[in-house]
């Protein structure tokens, strides 16, 4: 060897062997490790079943090979996992090994309702499977709604076919289903309940796009692009064209992953074993698709991203490749963050994954799958085979999932900061906060839930003297409440005194009490019922009731309960009444909860907005309790906190969508009152009428109560209501065509605030209005669903219409004397 060579082969290894003992060469992705829920998988093993809720929540699909799958939601908040989604339970099945449904493997679709559509397939089948001949009998479509949390089934697409992805188009009532391994591709009819073959032969791990025409499409197993049109019901195949070239694939290995931008026709492709990433215009127009090649993201050997490609709000595209590690600093494989910024069309290497806690999983045991990860020589703990999912969240938050152990990745590092909470945002956090303190009393709930059901049992009823405050009448007579509530509502025509004696009086304070009110207080207590207050432990002017009842619960905030501070430094945002009715659900549903654990299942309003609501409603008036349905004994507690999880989704989906329609709404409202009109609200419901316009509100809005179904409110909303003004349209569920068309007449802008509803004659809400704001609780309003009961119960629209208009009512402030 010469004098050169040798000094090169010198200088080399002195610099591998620096590369190899000192720093890395290259820059680290810091992430948060979290071992996926172990009893809800097999072999540390899951796939690309990964997804945000609306509320800001993840959930993960898993495997669990020979016996069953299952749907895991992580609160990113607090860390907390739990199954939410049992696909074996929900499905009624106890089939094991090749025959179970083993893996959630779709990539989780989340539809605009909120439900999360997920789908089952095989597993492997066993030498065993093999030799008795156990077949697989298909897979499952299934969707967990996180407002009620009840698990729906679609059935069966195919027999003897896997799903390997489900997309929903709720609005116009579609999903569309790939199966496996043949990869059939399917619309499912959420009208006609009903599946249908598209045609066209698809790629294997096909997925589908819809955009923004509503036009579904997925690639062909021969990479072109099928479109199917739901307006036509018409599907094309066509070419895609690259650079002048037609686009194939490479090999079996070439396994895409797309996603759809926010344009609503570019969708952003990398493959399995190729990191060029392509963008694809789903509009073009003609014979063939065109697509634009921005190159290689990264260079390597053996290049490898699975399912592992997302676009973040702000549109930045992500993925995660794996190569083969040729630094020099360490062995095995790298898995590296990448990024293309389609403005400026910017590549960047954001460098190696590296794992910030190593101590979430205990790796010294050496247990079989769990060599996933190795250590390089700098310490850093790193993913070594297999990365499966990539996550853009709404925050900016990335979410990956690795294999062996099956772990979730949290990464931070792009995470913009966050800007100072609107007024809007700080209103439903103090909700949020005041579901937490409720929950905290939960023993105390459930105490006096078992106080109510003793004096049930023993003929009592639960009622509200009336003193012009908001609970009594939103817990009377709603969607999943008790229907013999209220002391005009027995099961029977005629009760002994006795009986009487055994009755709950409730009340509950949102402002300050009329001179009156202590006497019906004290005049309850002296016949013989339990009196239960809701109120501030703060105000002076309550001291005396506050003795007098049996049992308190305080709202927790001062006499003065406005939560969000102006500038000027005044305060809006009344919230006593909100968390007064919070209290009062959760405490009906220990009341419940009690029951059941002796025997017994009070009769529950049904919501009359369901067609045969009214029906089931006389068919059971006089009944104490179900004959025909049977309850099993809930846990003390559950109930009540099924409900304020319920609550929860809603207020943070509501923060995460709805604001900005409400902010728009604001601005709307600002503008009227600074011109010197005051905007009407034309309010349904049973406790709108005791909060709109009677506080800091009453500055710009009228209230004007109108139900469509009563002519003499329609009759008082025509006469009343001026020509041409700003109109809120504060409903429940749904909004009436008749109503609607009243709007138009009188020529009024509206801000329709409401929620979904599925009969034609109440969807005019989906007609094109200046703002709409969805309150987002499933239709029927009531939320907490029990095994045995075919109707759910406890509802949310009372509390979600005081979030919407409180919300509204501090932007409007927001903008009229600033933040």
């Amino acid at each position: 060897m010469s004098s050169r060579r040798l000094c090169s082969w010198f200088l080399g290894s002195l610099l591998l062997s620096a590369g190899a003992e000192g720093k890395a060469p290259f820059p680290y992705v810091k992430a948060t490790a979290f071992h996926v829920l172990p009893e809800t998988h097999s072999d540390e093993s899951g796939y690309f079943s990964l997804s945000e809720g609306l509320d800001g929540n993840l959930h993960i699909g898993t495997t669990k090979y020979g016996h069953n799958a299952y749907l895991v939601e992580f609160d990113p908040g607090t860390g907390q996992q739990r199954i939410v989604l049992d696909a074996h339970r929900s499905l009624g099945l106890d089939t094991k090994g090749y025959a179970a449904q083993a893996k959630l493997h779709t990539r989780n679709h989340v539809g605009r309702s909120g439900k999360v559509y997920v789908g089952s397939k095989q597993g492997y089948a066993t030498e065993e499977d093999k030799e008795k001949n156990i077949q697989y009998p298909g897979g499952y479509v299934l969707a967990y709604d996180p407002r009620t949390g009840e698990v729906e089934s679609f059935g069966m697409p195919m027999k003897g076919q896997g799903v390997i992805d489900v997309v929903s188009d709720e609005l116009r009532g579609n999903l569309y289903v790939v199966t496996c391994e043949d990869q059939h591709w399917m619309r499912y009819d959420l009208a006609a309940c009903s599946y249908h073959e598209l045609g066209p032969m698809l790629t294997p791990y096909a997925t589908t796009l819809v955009d923004e025409k509503g036009r579904a499409h997925a690639l062909t197993r021969d990479f072109e692009l099928a479109e199917f049109d739901p307006a036509t019901g018409k599907v094309r195949t066509r070419p895609i064209m690259v650079g002048g070239r037609k686009w194939t694939r490479a090999n079996n290995h070439s396994i895409p992953t797309w996603q759809i931008a926010a344009d609503g026709r570019t969708a952003y492709l990398i493959l399995m074993n190729d990191p060029s990433l392509l963008a694809i215009d789903l509009a073009s127009k003609g014979p063939t698709v065109k697509a634009t090649s921005h190159g290689k993201m990264i260079k390597g050997s053996k290049p490898d991203s699975r399912c592992a490609l997302t676009i973040a709000p702000d549109g930045t595209v992500y993925t995660l490749v794996r190569v083969d590690n040729e630094t020099g600093f360490g062995k095995g494989y790298l898995h590296y963050l990448l990024s293309f910024q389609p403005k400026g069309r910017k590549m960047r290497n954001h460098g190696v994954l590296a794992v910030e806690n190593p101590d979430f999983f205990d790796f010294s045991r050496k247990k079989k799958w769990t060599h996933g990860y190795h250590t390089l020589p700098d310490g850093t703990l790193t993913p070594l085979h297999a990365h499966m999912a990539l996550l853009a969240a709404r925050d900016g938050t990335l979410y990956a999932t690795i294999l062996y152990p099956f772990t979730l990745l949290k990464i931070e590092a792009f995470k913009p900061k966050a800007p100072r909470p609107s007024a809007g945002q700080e209103y439903i956090r103090e909700a949020l906060a005041a579901c937490d303190r409720i929950e905290a009393d939960m023993d105390r709930l459930t105490r006096t839930g078992e106080e109510i059901a003793k004096r049930y049992r023993e003929g009592g009823l639960m009622g509200f003297p009336y003193i012009r405050q908001t609970l009594g009448v939103e817990l009377i007579g709603r969607s999943g409440g008790f229907m013999h509530c209220g002391f005009d509502r027995p099961w029977k025509e005629k009760r002994t005194e006795g009986e009487k004696r055994r009755d709950v009086a409730i009340f509950g304070w949102d402002s300050e009490p009329d001179e009156r009110d202590l006497a019906t207080v004290q005049k309850a207590k002296q016949r013989g019922a339990y009196v239960i207050g809701f109120g501030s432990g703060k105000m002076p002017q309550l001291a005396s009731h506050r003795k007098t009842a049996d049992v308190w619960f305080d709202t927790g905030r001062p006499a003065d309960d406005r939560v969000v501070r102006l500038r000027d430094g005044s305060r809006v945002g009344k919230i006593n009444h909100l968390i007064n009715v919070l209290y009062g659900w959760t405490l009906n549903a220990e009341a419940v909860g009690a029951l059941t654990r002796e025997g017994k299942m009070p009769t529950m309003w049904k919501s009359w907005s369901w067609k045969d609501g009214r029906d089931w409603s006389e068919a059971r008036f006089r009944k104490k309790q179900y004959e025909d349905f049977r309850v099993p004994p809930a846990a003390p507690g559950a109930i009540g906190r099924a409900y304020l999880e319920r609550m929860r989704y809603l207020l943070r989906r509501f923060e995460r969508t709805e604001l900005p329609a409400v902010e728009e709404g604001a601005r709307l409202i600002a503008g009227e009152h600074r011109a010197g009109r005051k905007t009407v609200i034309a309010s349904t419901g049973h406790m709108a009428m005791y909060y709109i316009a009677r506080y800091d509100d009453s500055a710009w809005a009228v209230n004007q109560e109108v139900h469509a179904f009563l002519e003499s409110q329609t009759k008082g909303y025509r006469e009343k209501a001026p020509d041409g003004a700003l109109v809120v349209r504060l409903g429940e569920t749904g909004l009436n065509r008749d109503l609607a068309a009243l709007f138009q007449r009188k020529k009024q802008k509206v801000i329709v605030i409401t929620a979904t509803n599925p009969y034609p004659e109440n969807r005019a809400y989906l007609d094109s209005w200046p703002v709409k704001v969805d309150m987002g609780f499933a239709f029927g309003d009531a939320c907490v669903p029990l095994e045995g009961l075919p109707i759910r119960i406890l509802p949310t629209s009372g509390a979600m219409q005081v979030v919407a208009y409180e919300s509204l009512n501090v932007e409007v402030f927001a903008r009229l004397r600033g933040r």
